[in-house]
């Protein structure tokens, strides 16, 4: 089972002597503006009512994603994070055969194993620039699955597919009774491609969305699911009570009430973006390829640098990148990184720079300068 993921800064810290507040994470693709203003002043006054229970089922919140989304709220059902949906899910419907279209979130591969279920991965292909190939997809779901699972935007490619290509994908699932779960985690970075609405109305479709990335909400744990009433009763019969805390339910509407602070993370994001694309394919032994998320993956062209070497190295400099090459697919030539400001991402560029030119040799997974 494969436990590594970004944005463990915790244990990075702590295994090389550093605090994490001396480190600039680039291996968790989250929002660097932080929190929105409204919810952090509104967190903070509202310390007096932590002594009492959350709302059992985080009704509050549910109510203002739907008028965020413009859906029924009876579509909506919060959680715990999206990670808490993608451990419910095979619990739920206790596929047997299931489908992951990779390189994909491992806890995707993690959650179906623990109820027993057979995974069959579909890779995209690093030579098809990382798109799947819906015919051979629709093949490998012809010869038999329950459930298919979709990233979209995918992590860690970026790979963005267009709503009418995924609404279809669920036409097709539905034709051989299987469930399509699609991760829409950074799907606030590329909007108009979601497919919340028809995962309203069609009966196969389960849309897992997170508060995690643009909101800034790691810590917080606010996730939640977009589909047909029917299949949002099944999450409300089986998921726990209070299972979003008050702190986490009050930050949320507030940060979807907070229109300056969207307005200024999407002028963000479009911005640096292109400045961290731009700079990453302007370094000689990188190639970036193009995302429509907030991080890009990178391969390493230089043959004797590896991204864990590469990770080591910059992690000197109070710099983390994601390790890639466990990854379904990946090799350890890949590594991701996450749009951050621009003086962070200039200190990474320039530090790559750095570090890939003929003055450095890399030795035992450390940098070392030449003499």
């Amino acid at each position: 089972m494969n436990k590594t993921h970004g944005g463990n800064i915790w244990k990075i810290a702590k295994e090389n002597g550093l605090r994490p507040e001396d480190i600039i994470d680039f291996s968790a693709s989250i929002n660097p503006l932080g929190l929105s203003p409204d919810a952090r002043r509104r967190m903070m006054e509202s310390v007096s009512i932590l002594g009492h229970y959350p709302e059992p089922c985080a009704d509050m919140i549910r109510h203002e994603l739907a008028r965020f989304h413009n859906l029924s709220s009876e579509n909506i059902i919060a959680g715990n994070g999206s990670t808490e949906f993608i451990h419910l899910i095979p619990q739920i419907f206790k596929p047997k055969r299931a489908i992951i279209v990779e390189p994909a979130f491992s806890e995707y591969r993690n959650a179906l194993e623990l109820c027993g279920c057979e995974i069959k991965g579909f890779m995209a292909h690093e030579d098809e620039g990382f798109i799947p190939d819906v015919k051979r997809l629709y093949s490998a779901v012809r010869a038999g699955c329950d459930m298919v699972y979709l990233c979209n935007p995918a992590n860690p490619t970026g790979v963005l597919l267009q709503r009418r290509d995924v609404v279809e994908m669920a036409k097709e699932c539905s034709r051989s009774s299987a469930v399509l779960v699609v991760d829409e985690a950074f799907m606030d970075f590329a909007e108009d491609e979601s497919v919340k609405r028809e995962a309203a109305h069609l009966d196969n479709l389960i849309v897992v969305r997170s508060m995690t990335k643009f909101f800034g909400m790691a810590g917080l744990r606010l996730g939640y699911i977009i589909s047909n009433k029917r299949l949002v009763k099944r999450f409300e019969d089986f998921k726990p009570p209070w299972s979003v805390n008050t702190l986490a339910i009050i930050a949320g509407i507030e940060s979807l009430q907070d229109t300056d602070f969207i307005m200024e993370t999407t002028r963000w994001f479009e911005e640096e973006r292109e400045f961290l694309y731009n700079g990453l394919n302007a370094i000689a032994g990188l190639k970036a390829y193009p995302s429509s998320a907030n991080y890009f993956l990178v391969k390493i062209l230089q043959k004797d640098i590896s991204s864990a070497t590469l990770q080591a190295a910059l992690l000197s400099e109070g710099i983390l990148i994601r390790d890639c090459s466990l990854f379904p697919g990946m090799d350890s030539t890949f590594f991701r990184v996450a749009v951050r400001r621009r003086e962070e991402n200039r200190l990474l560029l320039n530090n790559l720079e750095r570090l890939l030119s003929p003055a450095f040799v890399f030795k035992q997974g450390m940098a070392e300068r030449s003499l």
